[in-house]
């Protein structure tokens, strides 16, 4: 057996819609299906597939029943998630959009990589990577 991709990963959100407007708006995701669970929470695609889960508590503890009692306190940090990257093309317009949303970033060129990388935090401040290759 071996792992096959990286298949999703879940933020859990401290203002729920707020953490969607910035996936959706600011970085082009997708608002797509997802099962209903029992607490809030919203599934967010790239290219048809379900890669950002976002999670809120709605005081039911039905999401930390089924987290299995997660901690959801939120201190500024990402615990041991520094960041989370993405693939991403056309670097100017990208970057024209951040700055039309006034959106903060951290532009990097890459050494011998031919990379370019804007680093943007969500509004919980886990922090994204966007890696433009030319």
């Amino acid at each position: 057996m071996s792992l096959q991709s990286l298949d999703h990963f879940l933020v859990y959100a401290s203002d729920l819609e707020v953490t969607k407007q910035f996936y959706v708006e600011t970085l082009g995701l997708e608002l797509g299906v997802r099962p209903p669970f029992g607490f809030p929470g919203y599934w967010l695609y790239l290219e048809g597939r379900a890669v950002v889960h976002l999670a809120g508590d709605d005081g039911s503890g039905n999401y930390e029943k089924y987290l299995e009692k997660r901690n959801t306190q939120t201190d500024g940090g990402t615990g041991a998630l520094d960041h989370i990257a993405f693939r991403c093309a056309d670097f100017d317009s990208f970057r024209t959009k951040l700055d039309g949303l006034n959106i903060s970033y951290t532009h990097r060129v890459v050494p011998d990589f031919d990379l370019q990388q804007l680093f943007v935090k969500d509004p919980d401040g886990l922090r994204i990577e966007l890696n433009f290759f030319n």
